[in-house]
């Protein structure tokens, strides 16, 4: 028998959390074809795999290259492919780049990025993914619908929440996007356009998702409210009969930490009681935020021009100032990684502060007005025993949390949190080689079959016969991250080969620059 391509001898984790295996696989165009011993067969491309794992392509359930436009700006996504990812889902906590009422709804995606650095020739979900389906991209994509963009899109810029005939608009507009193939709804919950958005509103919404699309969600508040917030979307999926799936799961802050056992407590009991619940985790101990996100939810109220003529009023700056010193901020642990002013990019706000002889609450405030509300942060502000905790639980899965990029991005100025370049080896590395918290096949479940059985993608995520080749060939032993907070523009080591349906786009540190993805549509 001929193949294009046999991956030779290697040791097979096919995704489905059983015991690995030594094989040969096979494979002809886009899927594999045979798994077993080849040796009496022959290919065009032959990769020797002995000593080496060969899984499925890893799936980024909770990925944001979409709202950074990264997926325009570097579409062959190599920080994310270098790392064995090669099928990324976008649409994330809220914000999608479809649909758009109007091409002014697309500016929603400015707390992170310039929406003028793209040409929008798009309006319905259909119309995007057909857009991005032309100009190609070096991974597989496919997205949830955002609800913060539904709700723009109906409501507009008014902080309010949703009437009878606004919640039949984003209603309508949901329906015409899962049709068009869209894996299902995101909120972003925490965010100030949704934060308006009560309980019945948003039951009322997702509702339409009933058990065959997912409900994603960046939940209220992971602080002082994270409890009730884990409680208010487990309530949501009861009501609505979603497949419910909790975005980035965390307890942000020490006081904090101790609820993160009671939240796994309470989700367990959910799964137990028939409610289909998963969540997702990042293996990082310092959070990548929006600065802006730090403030009282009051301040927030109105978006950024609202927000700085509350800084403006004298009266109002006091109580802002009060609120922000009876809340515990690590002011010398939150690192700023994206801004305008390139000057304080790396540097605490306690250093900022310093420096300018204030103190750091108004030095946050100078630093939001100064850039335009443009400004990212790094936050130390996690458990690793929480993060372990979560990493154990049956229901978890591994994402990145973070967006795809060349090293061209280092000429930026700005720092990448470390994930984008190295999530991936970082979880394998430290937790399963290292620490052995997992299994390598229950590890590597959690980051192919896992996401895609929860989205409902068709023939990804394991390693099977007439299944889309995607899958990775790396060594176990050398496999590791090397992108930290200082300098995150590292690939990893130890990746030998990724190939993408069926093409090798990534072999021995180099990139092959096929745009070998495809959009994927739920079906």
């Amino acid at each position: 028998m001929a193949y294009d391509i046999i991956i030779k001898s290697g040791t097979v984790l096919d995704g489905s959390g059983k015991k690995s295996f030594t094989a040969d696989i096979g494979l002809k165009g886009d899927k594999i074809s045979a798994i077993g011993d080849l040796s009496n067969s022959s290919a065009e491309t032959i990769i020797p795999a002995s000593g080496r794992y060969i899984t499925p392509g890893f799936i980024d359930i909770t990925n944001h290259s979409d709202t950074h436009l990264t997926i325009f700006k570097y579409s062959f996504q190599e920080s994310l492919v270098a790392q064995g990812v090669t099928t990324i889902i976008g649409g994330n906590c809220g914000t999608s780049l479809a649909p758009l009422a109007d091409e002014s709804i697309i500016h929603s995606i400015q707390k992170w990025t310039d929406p003028s650095d793209i040409n929008v020739d798009w309006l319905s979900f259909e119309e995007f993914l057909t857009s991005l389906e032309k100009k190609g991209l070096g991974v597989n994509f496919g997205s949830f619908v955002g609800l913060g963009t539904l709700r723009r899109g109906a409501v507009m810029d008014v902080s309010k929440p949703a009437g009878a005939e606004e919640r039949q608009k984003m209603r309508l507009m949901l329906e015409a996007s899962l049709d068009a193939g869209a894996f299902g709804l995101s909120s972003g919950l925490a965010y100030s356009h949704e934060k308006n958005a009560s309980e019945e509103e948003l039951i009322s919404i997702v509702k339409i998702l009933k058990n065959d699309f997912v409900y994603s969600v960046h939940i209220r508040s992971e602080g002082k409210e994270f409890l009730a917030s884990v409680n208010e979307v487990l309530r949501i999926a009861r009501e609505s009969g979603a497949r419910l799936h909790i975005s980035h799961l965390k307890a942000i802050g020490r006081k904090s930490w101790q609820n993160f056992q009671p939240a796994l407590k309470m989700i367990d009991s959910a799964v137990s009681s028939g409610i289909d619940v998963t969540f997702d985790q990042f293996p990082y101990r310092r959070t990548g935020s929006l600065l802006y996100l730090l403030l009282p939810s009051w301040v927030r109220d109105g978006g950024f021009g609202q927000m700085f003529e509350k800084f403006r009023n004298p009266e109002e700056l006091k109580n802002i100032i009060s609120e922000l010193k009876n809340i515990t901020l690590h002011y010398d642990k939150i690192v700023i990684s994206t801004a305008k002013n390139k000057s304080i990019v790396g540097k605490t706000i306690l250093e900022i502060a310093d420096s300018s002889g204030i103190d750091p609450e108004n030095a946050l405030l100078d630093i939001l007005l100064a850039n335009e509300g443009h400004i990212t942060i790094f936050g130390r502000t996690l458990s690793m025993k929480n993060f372990l905790s979560g990493l154990s639980s049956k229901f978890s899965i591994l994402s990145s949390d973070g967006a795809g990029f060349s090293t061209d991005e280092r000429g930026s100025g700005d720092l990448v949190h470390p994930r984008c370049f190295g999530a991936f080896p970082h979880f394998l590395h430290k937790f399963v080689s290292e620490r052995k918290v997992l299994t390598w096949e229950d590890a590597i479940k959690k980051i192919t079959s896992m996401p895609a059985e929860k989205l409902g993608i068709k023939k990804r995520g394991r390693i099977e016969e007439g299944y889309f080749a995607d899958l990775t060939v790396f060594d176990p032993v050398a496999l590791k991250d090397r992108a930290t907070y200082r300098n995150p523009y590292l690939y990893p080591l130890g990746m030998g080969w990724v190939l993408i349906n069926g093409q090798v786009v990534f072999e021995r540190g180099k990139f092959s620059n096929k745009k070998a993805g495809r959009i994927l549509r739920k079906s």
